[in-house]
């Protein structure tokens, strides 16, 4: 599903820039706590053309990430291991819409599931554990 940056702000889409590494992705998107969007571009894709892997374990990392400093601000949460299945290829131009919650915390340790969806197809899930530097 391809969308346009002002379709995309137009429905309460923010843009992610920060200074940190994320912003080296382009055209990427935050709105509200635990969700991320990319507007896929030409820089994103692979050799055989779609979009590369990379690009969806770094947007998992950041939206499931975002969580743990929220949850528990001033502390910090490195993820300490990341699964992701690559569900369905995605084609440059299309827009991802990644999300994620909490589905367990710990004194120590929070667990995190997201899920990638472009339109109403699901492309890619993922689980990561954050855990807290003492």
């Amino acid at each position: 599903m391809t969308r346009t940056r002002e379709e995309l702000l137009d429905e309460g889409w923010q843009d992610v820039k920060d200074g940190t590494f994320i912003d080296h992705m382009g055209s990427v998107f935050a709105r509200g706590l635990g969700e991320l969007g990319i507007l896929t571009q030409p820089c994103h894709q692979n050799l055989s053309g779609i979009v590369h892997g990379g690009v969806l374990m770094t947007a998992f990392d950041r939206v499931m990430g975002m969580l743990p400093r929220n949850l528990r601000p001033g502390e910090q949460f490195p993820t300490t291991t990341m699964t992701i299945e690559f569900l369905r290829p995605v084609k440059v131009g299309e827009f991802i819409h990644l999300t994620a919650s909490i589905t367990k915390a710990g004194p120590r340790a929070l667990f995190v599931r997201g899920m990638a969806r472009v339109g109403d197809r699901d492309i890619g899930a993922a689980s990561a554990v954050f855990m807290a530097v003492t």
